[in-house]
């Protein structure tokens, strides 16, 4: 588990994205979604000429990386339709489907990077593979504030800003 139910209910989503279908392996919730492919036009992916936003928890930050959100979903392994079916009480996707993404609001996650310490109000910047750290990965944008530090269990609070 790599997020909390303890968030604010007054939250800013965005669903208007797409999780990256060439995904391998199976990606835990409560880390940053990055822009993969930029759609153009509504992005909405409805037709063949309209492409959607796609994202994926980006490998290596970047200065030319766009955020897009805290990802609210378990992305589960792609597998036969007739033998495995999704798991809508776990908000469970594949991936290539849409995805719910938090723009603006709290999360309590344990997506932060190794050896990072967060400090009650110290900005939260982009890492590698989605996690949050405490210094500035390779001019990789801040995208909110720590509210706390961690607890026993490594989750901490996080004020997310994303425009």
């Amino acid at each position: 588990m790599a997020l909390k139910p303890d968030r604010e209910y007054n939250e800013v989503t965005d669903i208007t994205n797409f999780w990256l279908a060439t995904q391998a392996t199976a990606v835990a919730r409560g880390g940053i979604a990055s822009v993969v492919t930029q759609g153009s036009g509504a992005a909405m992916g409805q037709n063949i000429v309209d492409e959607p936003n796609v994202v994926d928890y980006e490998g290596t930050v970047a200065s030319t990386t766009i955020p897009k959100g805290v990802l609210l979903q378990d992305v589960a392994l792609r597998m036969s339709t007739t033998r495995d079916f999704i798991n809508y009480e776990n908000s469970e996707i594949r991936p290539g489907d849409k995805c719910t993404l938090l723009k603006k609001g709290f999360v309590v996650t344990d997506m932060i990077g190794a050896a990072q310490t967060p400090a009650v109000g110290g900005i939260a910047y982009l890492g590698d593979d989605g996690l949050l750290f405490t210094t500035q990965q390779n001019s990789g944008p801040s995208v909110g504030r720590f509210e706390t530090t961690k607890d026993a269990n490594g989750f901490v609070r996080v004020s997310i800003e994303i425009t």
